[in-house]
């Protein structure tokens, strides 16, 4: 059943108005052309942007931010859990994170992030009194299971190929749930990439097609997991891989692999943020919200390359061509 256009008109009406705040390309050059750190957290903070106690924390800054803005989806949204597909990667990372926290008495409140769909709190307690079924499915398992791997075999390179499978089959399955066909469009993008990923550095690193057997996910319909695994077993593997990348809608992207691998990220973030744009006048329909969410965490992606160049006096040329499209 399609998702109910009408419903979301006073949704889409706030987010309209919300978005007037966002940074647009003169905020963003205001903060490019800041003489230092400081400098550019006030312009931040003169934009409406809350502040920790400390200023220097730019993860705090940039998560409290984030957190303003699906805290307004979840209070407007007629049904935040259509939505949920564009933040549960996060719930992975927490995952994750406290299980090898846990492992190496490391503080998992300083790795967790947000917004996530499972609490924080009890994310952290399940996992610490070992207690992996308080988690909700697919959560409980795969901790379980994870924890299982690492005690037995100390094998982090595995665990994080059964997490990130997993993360990756449930992003397509709650994309698929929502019955709203951009959302599915988004989740296609960053799994089938995902996958891309995956199998150059598979390929790189020597792994073999065994490997790419369990650490490529399934239902993406834009690449084909099968030529990814094949192309492991070529004689020419690399070769083969970026001759078959350069047949799929991924080519224009792929061809940064070798050579910059952050601007294969760069492409892959302006390739999802250019789909809700033709949405973003319209008055109904839950797309604008998607857009709206997509855009904050553009915002933010941005925030964070500018304030962490600042606080480590990169040059402003370089830093501007690593910032990413706008919703605009």
């Amino acid at each position: 059943m399609g998702v109910s256009d009408s419903k979301y008109a006073f949704a889409v009406s706030g987010a309209n108005v919300y978005e007037k705040s966002f940074l647009r390309k003169h905020d963003l050059d205001k903060l490019l052309s800041a003489p230092s750190y400081e400098a550019a957290v006030a312009v931040l903070s003169d934009h409406g942007w809350s502040m920790p106690e400390d200023t220097r924390d730019i993860g705090k800054i940039l998560d409290m931010e984030l957190a303003r803005a699906w805290g307004w989806i979840l209070e407007s949204a007629p049904d935040p859990k259509v939505f949920h597909a564009l933040i549960l990667r996060n719930d992975f990372h927490n995952l994750k994170a406290g299980i090898k926290c846990l492992l190496s008495d490391f503080d998992v409140d300083l790795h967790f992030i947000g917004p996530s769909t499972v609490d924080r709190t009890l994310m952290k307690d399940a996992i610490e009194s070992h207690e992996f079924a308080k988690l909700p499915s697919p959560f409980a398992k795969l901790a379980a299971d994870v924890y299982d791997l690492l005690v037995r075999t100390g094998d982090g390179q595995m665990a994080d190929v059964m997490i990130d499978n997993c993360c990756l089959s449930e992003l397509t399955r709650s994309a698929h749930a929502s019955g709203i066909g951009l959302m599915k469009e988004e989740i296609e993008i960053f799994t089938a990439t995902a996958n891309i990923k995956a199998a150059f550095r598979a390929i790189k690193t020597g792994k073999d097609g065994a490997f790419l057997e369990k650490a490529l996910s399934t239902g993406n319909t834009s690449i084909s997991r099968d030529k990814l695994i094949a192309c492991a077993g070529a004689e020419n593997k690399m070769e083969e891989l970026m001759t078959y990348l350069s047949t799929t809608s991924y080519s224009s992207g792929t061809k940064y692999l070798s050579s910059s691998p952050a601007e294969f990220e760069k492409w892959v973030d302006d390739k999802m943020i250019s789909l809700p744009i033709p949405y973003k006048n319209s008055p109904l329909g839950p797309e604008p919200m998607i857009g709206f969410y997509l855009g904050k965490e553009a915002e933010i992606k941005n925030a964070r390359i500018i304030l962490s160049a600042k606080q480590n006096g990169l040059p402003v040329d370089v830093v501007a061509t690593r910032a990413r499209r706008l919703y605009e």
